[in-house]
Formats: C-alpha cells, sequence, structure tokens
C-alpha cells in the first residue's frame, strides 16, 4: 500500500498536491479536477482530475501517405451464407 500523502489548505482554499500525483495524472503544469464529498462523516472528498482534451492525430493521414511502402493488399473470403 501506499504512504499517505499531505496536502495543505490556504486560508484562500488552494491546496498543492504531490508531485507525483500531479505527473500520474497529467497535471503536473496544473489542470482542473472534480472535487466530491464522500458523506463518510469525516468530511473525506474525492478528487479526480478532469479528462484532458485529445491532441487527436493531426497530420497521421499526410504522414501515412508519405509512406514509400503501401499497405498489402487484404485477402478477401466470402461467407457461405452469403
Amino acid at each position: 500500500m501506499r504512504e499517505l500523502g499531505t496536502i495543505t489548505v490556504t486560508a484562500k482554499g488552494q491546496a498543492q498536491f504531490p508531485a507525483s500525483w500531479r505527473k500520474l495524472a497529467g497535471l503536473a503544469q496544473g489542470g482542473p479536477c472534480d472535487v466530491r464529498p464522500l458523506n463518510d462523516g469525516r468530511q473525506s472528498l474525492i478528487i479526480t482530475p478532469r479528462a484532458q482534451k485529445r491532441r487527436g492525430a493531426s497530420g497521421l493521414l499526410a504522414h501515412l501517405k508519405r509512406q514509400e511502402l503501401p499497405f498489402p493488399k487484404v485477402e478477401r473470403h466470402h461467407l457461405f451464407f452469403k
């Protein structure tokens, strides 16, 4: 089991999360998180990083078209019931 970390919350409500968690969650440069109360009587919170916008595969099609070796032709087979 991992060792528990400590977070200090400022008077303004700001907190600094452990660097290892931020890096693992993709929040090394900061970003939004969802916070939900757990309602367990100990004022616990569930903190979940929001999904980052995907950067996509821009330029992938152009890259594949520049390749010298084309994809091999796929041999098709017909199903007996068609």
